[in-house]
């Protein structure tokens, strides 16, 4: 396991607009009407049937098999055969044409457009669902409320111990433990907590969201990072078998944290503003052409699609108060 310097990466300013029913029906327009090519790429799938590869962030693992079991269910001649993996890989696989769609938290770069330039492709991005960024930790550590300002402290170094903010805790060195170098969840605590500041040593990535539950059970004095998608009740995830263990840590806005002003990664209270640590999840689609990517994008953004995003614990962009998120950056606290 080895210590992982975080380098500051610049956010995007996006302007977040709420998805109603003529923004689906345009989503149509453009998917059907704009793409009307003959197909010269070998890819034979339509809008509501074939096989096709798709990437996504492993975070969103739990929401998407639900997608797709959904999905499929409504299309009998539908097969969405899902690739799991880091944000990076994601966008790679997208950008190299290996997958049309890809489910990640950001828009691509410049240089990653400009890749499928040369091919010939561009990309559109679509928002589908806000996901909260949730901290766990050990059931046996009772020090499970905690300030925006503190956790900056703890990720930047200023804060290395337990006692720092409990002086009755003997938990020692606090150890912060993320899923993967190239993650979307480590991003997004690069851009919107450190803000390029440099981090703490203290810092670790390891390879899955798996592997951070099961050391968060192991290390009473560790904190884990991760999407709250994975922690998803509805699914059987291992969050599921490991509650009487680990748990979800309470985070305020306020420098003195107290339970009445903290609260926990849930759809409502993101969507209320009260939870303060949360991300925009994106479709970018590559289809030049009406293919079954295009149709599962317009699944994902309509009514069906969206009850599968509230059931899986995220915000959906149907909710009709979703207008509460008023922000105008990916990242509320960059």
């Amino acid at each position: 396991m080895s210590v992982i310097r975080i380098f500051r990466i610049t956010g995007i300013y996006l302007m977040m607009k709420r998805l109603t029913f003529f923004g689906i029906l345009g989503l149509w327009v453009i998917l059907i009407f704009s793409c009307k090519q003959k197909n010269k790429d070998n890819w034979t799938d339509t809008m509501k049937s074939g096989f096709i590869y798709i990437a996504s962030d492993e975070s969103f693992k739990s929401l998407m098999d639900a997608e797709i079991q959904s999905f499929e269910a409504h299309n009998n001649e539908a097969f969405v055969n899902p690739i799991y993996v880091t944000e990076k890989q994601a966008i790679q696989l997208l950008t190299e044409d290996s997958v049309r769609l890809a489910v990640v938290t950001r828009d691509l770069y410049p240089s990653e457009r400009a890749k499928l330039s040369e091919r010939n492709m561009n990309a559109r991005k679509f928002l589908i669902a806000f996901d909260g960024i949730a901290l766990i930790m050990n059931r046996m550590n009772p020090d499970s409320i905690i300030s925006v300002s503190t956790l900056q402290n703890i990720l930047t170094g200023q804060i290395t111990e337990w006692s720092q903010i409990n002086p009755q805790s003997n938990y020692g060195t606090i150890r912060t433990i993320l899923d993967n170098k190239e993650s979307g969840v480590l991003r997004y605590v690069a851009d919107s907590l450190l803000r390029g500041e440099t981090n703490t040593p203290n810092i670790y990535a390891l390879n899955s969201n798996i592997e951070v539950i099961e050391k968060v059970m192991e290390m009473p004095n560790s904190i884990g990072i991760l999407s709250v998608n994975v922690l998803n009740e509805n699914s059987n995830s291992i969050y599921n078998n490991c509650k009487d263990r680990i748990r979800m840590m309470r985070l305020s806005k306020e420098d003195n944290a107290t339970i009445e002003n903290s609260y926990l990664p849930y759809a409502g209270d993101i969507n209320q503003d009260n939870y303060p640590l949360w991300r925009p999840v994106y479709v970018l689609l590559s289809d030049p052409r009406s293919g079954l990517s295009s149709g599962f994008t317009v699944f994902l953004a309509g009514e069906t699609g969206q009850k599968v995003i509230l059931r899986s614990g995220l915000l959906s962009i149907s909710d009709p108060h979703v207008l509460s998120i008023n922000v105008k950056s990916e990242n509320p606290y960059k």
